[in-house]
This record gives structure tokens, sequence and C-alpha cells, in this order.
């Protein structure tokens, strides 16, 4: 099924009746917008419009369409059970909750006068009942309107992969359309106002479209007083009986209880999702659809409790499908633990932690001019990136992306090393050669190998969802650098430009070239102390475009494979490196081994 079409039958009835009644109000709009011709012109297309919106079947449909937009609306609200909502769901639920304000007594004086009163409510009796009077609120209605659907178009069409090419151009629909009509009503209504002043033409029209009488008008004041109560009446008791259920879980205590893997353990009541629980207390959590099983960015991993989740209904079996999800995956919005449960988020939503700055480059000498210092840099490329990408969703490839550059930014901050810059599917990374124990030039070959083990990890996690494992080139060098603030104004920022920057990227490349993991130069080795007997059987000389002279690489098939030797004086680094993790990253944080 088309991916757009996803979620239950509540919300694709939702979604069919919002799309009509935004057909209804976009040509609506238009039509208003031939204010800038002329109210012939206005009325010759509304004549056409509502041949189609007054007819049976129309009128079925358009009244069909508003009653179950209306209805289903105020049965999500009041099945909500948490409302920490999202800045976008705010606003389409104040506005939803605003238009009926507005809109209830347009429709009484149009509609309902025509249908019950007799009234020809054509634009000229339309534009004498607002013009100047009712002009603001006229006007705030359009915008509310246009808004609230616009927000529930973007928020449903982002998930196709079309719409990003087609997103300024139908953004610049979205402002010219009300923009238009805004102006057409305006212009009409300052014509048609001036023309009647004369008591003459007032008069005219009044016979002309069958004005209401005093007691028509007293009679569609109590329908607009009525509707208005009506309608805030079942709102405010649909919001009661919300805030009831969330005083009554908290009341009861909570019966459910939610473990998120190296994370909070929450609680909540029974019926809730595990979206709604981990919100209402605190946990943030993807969900790009606004919790409507038609996007897959709110999915976990149960980890413990399978069996303690509620039954997956049909619009998530579809989109865990299309997704080629395992058993133990379940949606968010849609899973309801019915007692503990482990689980583990598969997208991060986490913006993640600031930086720290680098003290060793990021000095105050730096505001007024360069300096240049030695690094080692390091870049690393997602080997056949662009081709994966192409065969998965949109939200698939950025967690994906995220996943593998935090596993190379751990092993390279862990390793002392900073991410200077994401350069699409790669990145360039920088280890000061500061003159301390442990050179920079190792820390980058060990940071490259804590890469090659976290990728084996990461492989197996995602093992169901690759069609092969995830593979990184990654090319090192060591050398000079200048270091300054580069750029203009706001933007300018501390930075390093150098040949060395260069010549690693060069290296990355010979890496994918010779396909392997792992290239570096005859510097970063000598800098690092990889093994002599070793260096003279790997290296080869390699051309690089602006370097006069062949560049002597180093090829390592994995990271793991590169042997270090221990700089004079200090501990054998190669036994640190070939033992885990722990031990050699103790090592750098000077911690003696136990």
């Amino acid at each position: 099924m088309n991916r757009l079409l996803l979620g239950s039958p509540a919300q694709r009835l939702r979604l069919a009746s919002g799309l009509v009644l935004f057909a209804f109000a976009g040509t609506h709009f238009l039509n208003v917008a031939l204010g800038l011709v002329s109210l012939d012109a206005m009325e010759q297309v509304r004549a056409a419009r509502t041949a189609v919106t007054r007819s049976l079947p129309g009128s079925l449909i358009l009244g069909l369409a508003l009653t179950t937009h209306v209805v289903l609306a105020l049965a999500r609200v009041g099945g909500k059970r948490t409302f920490r909502l999202r800045g976008w769901e705010w606003a389409q639920l104040l506005s939803g909750f605003a238009i009926p304000f507005l809109l209830i007594p347009h429709i009484v004086n149009t509609r309902v006068a025509f249908s019950v009163l007799g009234v020809n409510d054509n634009y000229a009796y339309e534009l004498a009942r607002l013009w100047p009077g009712a002009a603001v609120p006229q006007s705030l209605l359009l915008l509310l309107v246009w808004a609230h659907g616009c927000l529930g178009l973007h928020m449903w069409l982002r998930e196709a992969r079309w719409y990003a090419r087609w997103a300024p151009w139908l953004l610049s629909g979205a402002v010219l359309a009300p923009a238009l009509a805004l102006a057409g009503f305006v212009a009409e209504g300052r014509r048609l106002d001036v023309e009647l002043a004369d008591p003459a033409a007032m008069e005219a029209l009044k016979q002309t479209v069958r004005w209401p009488s005093a007691a028509g008008e007293a009679a569609l004041a109590d329908w607009r007083d009525l509707g208005q109560r009506a309608f805030y009446g079942v709102a405010a008791l649909v919001l009661a009986l919300a805030a009831g259920r969330l005083a009554a879980s908290r009341i009861a205590r909570r019966t459910v209880s939610i473990q998120y893997l190296d994370g909070p353990t929450v609680q909540g009541a029974r019926g809730g999702t595990i979206l709604e629980i981990g919100r209402a207390n605190g946990v943030p959590h993807l969900a790009v659809c606004g919790g409507r099983a038609r996007c897959s960015t709110c999915r976990v991993r149960v980890i413990r409790g399978l069996d303690e989740m509620s039954p997956v209904g049909e619009a998530e079996r579809k989109t865990l499908l299309s997704i080629g999800a395992d058993a133990d995956v379940r949606l968010a919005c849609q899973a309801q633990p019915r007692g503990v449960v482990v689980v583990q988020p598969l997208l991060s939503p986490g913006r993640g932690k600031a930086r720290q700055a680098h003290a060793a480059w990021a000095a105050d000498s730096l505001e007024a001019g360069g300096v240049e210092r030695r690094f080692t840099v390091l870049f690393a490329d997602i080997r056949g990136f662009t081709r994966l990408s192409e065969s998965k969703l949109p939200y698939d490839t950025v967690f994906i992306l995220n996943r593998v550059f935090q596993l190379m930014g751990v092993a390279i901050e862990q390793a002392g090393g900073r991410i200077e810059k994401y350069m699409g599917d790669g990145l360039l990374a920088l280890f000061p050669e500061s003159g301390d124990a442990i050179a920079g030039a190792t820390r980058a070959l060990l940071a490259a190998r804590d890469i090659d083990l976290a990728l084996d990890q990461l492989n197996r996690e995602l093992a169901a969802e690759l069609d092969d494992p995830l593979n990184v080139a990654m090319g090192v060098h060591t050398g000079p650098l200048v270091v300054g603030r580069i750029g203009w104004g706001d933007s300018a920022a501390i930075t390093v430009i150098g040949p060395t920057v260069n010549v690693a990227s060069r290296i990355e490349s010979i890496a994918k070239q010779e396909n392997v993991q792992l290239a570096f130069s005859a510097a970063t080795a000598q800098a690092a102390g990889v093994d002599g007997a070793a260096a003279k059987r790997q290296f080869r000389d390699f051309p690089v475009k602006g370097v006069a002279t062949p560049v002597a690489v180093a090829l390592a098939r994995r990271a793991r494979d590169v042997r270090l030797i221990q700089p004079p004086g200090q501990e054998p680094l190669a036994a640190a490196a070939m033992t885990g993790r722990r031990s050699w990253r103790d090592r750098l944080r000077g911690r003696p081994d136990a």
C-alpha cells in the first residue's frame, strides 16, 4: 500500500475528510481572489462551483466530511493520555478549536440562510454582510482554516519521497492563495461598500438577494449562538473526560512499567501507548507522522516483555512490513504495554551533547589571525551509502547515517580527537600533535580501530534491515595545518586549512580505490610508531594531486589489523590496542592498569 495511505480506518477517514474540506476551502479562496477582477467574475465562478457543492451528492459529501472531521478530531483529543505535544501538534489542536467560533456564524449566514430562509447568498450578499464590520474576523477565519489545512497536508505529504523536491513550489502556492483571497476580499469589499452607501442601492440589493427580515435576522443570531454553544459544550465535555481519565490514572497509581535500554524506567496507566507514556514522563520520542502509524520513526525493539504488548493492528502491521522489521519491533505510537517491558528506541530524537571546546586550538590568540600547528587528520566515509539510501525510507536513511556517525564520534572523542565537520555521508576529524606521551597519530589509528570494531556490533544490530553490512573507508595523514578564524561575519568559525587536509582526503580515496578499510601515510606511521617490519611490507607509493612526489601509503584491510609499537620509555601500546577497548581508553585517560 502507498505509504501515504497507511493508518487506521479512523485516521484514513480523518485524512479523507480533511482533504475534501481543504479542496472546498481552496476553491472558495481562489473564487474570492477574483474580487481583484470584478464582482461578475466572482459570480460566474461561484455559479459553477456551487453547482457541484450544492448538488445532492456534493452536499452529502461536504456535510459528511465536515461532520466526520470534527467528530474524529474530538475523539482523538478525548483519547489522548498525555498533552505533552510538539509545537506543530499544539498549533493544529488550537487552530482546530478556534476555527468553529468563526466558521459557524459564516455557515449560518450563508448556507443555512440559503437553505432555510431562501436567501440568495451570492457574493454581493456576503460582502455586504461582512464589510467592513466583520472583515477582520472573516480574514482571521480564512488564515486559520488555511494554516490548519496546510499544516496537516505538510505533516502528511512530507513522508513522500517527492515532497522535498516540490516543497518550495507548494509553499509558494500556500502563501499566494490566501494572499490573493484577502486582496480580492478587500478590493471588492471596499468597492461594494462605496456603492451600497447609497440607500437606494442597498435596498435594491436586499430585494434582489431576498435579505432576511428582522425575524429572520433574529433566527440567524439564535442559530449562530446555538451552533457555537453546542460545539464548545461538546468540546469542553471531551476535554473534561480526557482530563478526568488522566487524573484517575494518577490517583489509581500506575500499572505498567517501561524500561528504556540505557535510559530511564517510567510508569503509566494501562491503555496508553509507549509513545504516550514516554512523553508523559518527559522521555523524548520521535514520531514524525504524529502517532498515526504512517511512518516508522517511533519504532522500538522490545528487549523483554513482547508478550506483554497489545496485538499488532492492521495499520501497524502494514507499516512494519513495509520496512521489513523484525518480529520484536513495534511502533511506539500503537503498542500498548500491559505489564513490565524493556524497549530500545531505534531512532534517537536527541540533539546530542554539545561538543566541548578544544582548548588546544581554540585559544583566544586565534581570534586575531592564524597559527600553524601539527595535526593528524582522519577522513572517514561510509562505503556505498548512496546506493543504500536509494533503497531505504528517508527516516531509515537518517537513522542509519546517525548511528554510524554516533559510533565514529564516540571512538574519535574517546581517543582524544575532535570532529571538525560532517560532509554528506563522511566526516573529518582532527587529532592534535600536542607533544604528550601518546601521539595524535596513535590516537587517530586507535580511533579507526575502534570504529572498525564498533561497526561489527552495529551490523549485527541492523542485520535484518541491511542487505549488505555497513563498511567505511578511512584515510589518515599527519602534518602541519593553519588554524584560524575563517569566514566573514557571524558565519566565521575557527577551522583548519592546508595541504595536510587535502592529502588525507586523497588517502581516503585511495582506501576506496584499493577496497580496504584504512589507508594511512608514512608520516602518520612514523608519528604513531607503527611496526616497522610490517610497514616495509605494506607501504606503496601513490600519486596525490597537488603533491609533487608520490606519497607512501600503508593499506589495511581492516583497521584492527594495524599493529602499534610503544613510544620510547612507554608501556607497549600494541598489547593494549589488541586486548580490548577499555584498556587503551584507560591508558589514554591516564588511568593505571588494574
